[in-house]
């Protein structure tokens, strides 16, 4: 049967590839000069984009009004035309971002950044209450840091066998110098979709089971649900998705996995929360003497470093499309949508059931805003089976005997 929105996707492809994430990423070397001279100087460093330039936003927002005119006036169901338009301004807002790039306006970027991400689910009050709590749950013994087991290599295999798990055999997987894994659709770098796994990746069996359901069982799964059901936008992601994305990814890994010592992204949340009321430095320096504690308590060794490291690394992420972050208010707040949409989907979960709203979730890449369109069309996707715990069991075992 042909997807609903076949004519309107097509349409819809013809705007050229937009590397939103790509253009607002601080430039790698220009960031490595500012934490040195940041560590050594206290120097507030100035963020350069190297990217910017290649990308013409202006041409773009002239394509995306036309692709806007004539989906408009293609004959369709209202309710699939409105997904339609409802992304076309999402992508409108994120060409804008970076035309306020461009001029160096700090301010408009950050402005139009939390008309896209939305607020904050948690006051920097009750973050600090949360890493208070915390910390005195790793003084009283409570927590413990798990030793590294699960290299690079090793996680490669277990992400293979859970790709080839869910018949996703399409679907490759790359070493990258990136912190984190990823999970990309394709495209014009990416000839299919593709897995990225730091090559610094170093994780106890615990976490590597966690990041197998948040990226394979959850993102990937979602990903190919969308892209073989009636609406192939979900394939892609209909507006706002991400926080949906993201709170879901975290909600499953809590699921199967436990409830861990604090709900994950803690530390992106509070970050989030604190760059509405400091400039870049305070917020460094706030995030880096609470890590430093919960470190020592922990019995984590070179304690200040690993503090300054992740300290950074969270300010670099909140301050991304901005060129003097040093001022109070400014910031790229994507980074709370972890524990927003974390909020959102158990609301979600409690509202309707789990068992009556896992597979409305999972039809592909939609936000929470889109379940009554879902239950209207009766649109559902593959539920995971959430055998990432085993999986990792399997490879450790099958290493170990080899």
């Amino acid at each position: 049967m042909e997807p609903l929105d076949a004519a309107l996707y097509k349409t819809f492809q013809t705007l050229p590839a937009f590397p939103f994430a790509n253009l607002v990423r601080q430039h790698r070397a220009n960031a490595r000069r500012s934490r040195e001279e940041f560590l050594t100087n206290k120097t507030v460093p100035t963020f350069v984009y190297h990217r910017l330039d290649r990308f013409d936003e202006q041409g773009y927002l002239t394509i995306l009004r036309s692709v806007h005119d004539r989906i408009a006036s293609l004959p369709a169901p209202e309710d699939i035309r409105s997904l339609y338009l409802e992304k076309l301004a999402e992508l409108d807002t994120r060409a804008n971002i970076i035309r306020a790039m461009k001029r160096k306006d700090d301010a408009a970027v950050t402005a139009l950044a939390d008309h896209l991400f939305g607020p904050c689910a948690q006051t920097s009050t009750e973050l600090a209450d949360e890493f208070a709590t915390l910390l005195a749950r790793s003084h009283s013994g409570e927590l413990h840091v798990h030793r590294d087991r699960v290299d690079a290599e090793l996680f490669e295999k277990m992400i293979r066998a859970a790709l080839d798990y869910y018949g996703l055999t399409s679907w490759s997987t790359r070493f990258v110098h990136r912190p984190n894994v990823t999970v990309s659709r394709g495209g014009s770098t990416d000839q299919s979709p593709t897995v990225k796994i730091p090559k610094t990746f170093l994780a106890s069996r615990a976490r590597a089971a966690r990041v197998l359901t948040h990226e394979i069982e959850v993102h990937a799964l979602r990903t190919a649900n969308g892209e073989t059901s009636p609406i192939l936008l979900l394939g892609r992601g209909l507006a706002g998705y991400t926080a949906t994305d993201e709170g879901l990814a975290v909600a499953m890994q809590q699921k199967i996995h436990g409830e861990e010592s604090t709900d994950p992204a803690f530390w992106e949340a509070w970050t989030a929360a604190l760059s509405k009321e400091m400039d870049f430095t305070s917020c460094i320096e706030t995030l880096r003497d609470a890590r430093r504690k919960l470190n020592v308590a922990l019995g984590i060794p070179n304690a200040d470093r690993d503090a300054f490291d992740t300290a950074w690394r969270l300010c670099v992420r909140i301050t991304r499309g901005l060129h003097h972050p040093n001022v109070i208010g400014l910031g790229f707040r994507r980074d709370h949508l972890y524990r927003s949409g974390l909020v959102q989907v158990r609301q979600a979960i409690d509202t309707y059931g789990e068992s009556a709203i896992l597979p409305t979730l999972f039809a592909g890449h939609a936000s929470i805003a889109h379940i009554p369109f879902l239950r209207s069309r009766n649109i559902i996707g593959r539920v995971p089976d959430f055998i990432g715990k085993q999986i990792v069991r399997d490879v450790l075992h099958k290493t170990e005997s080899e």
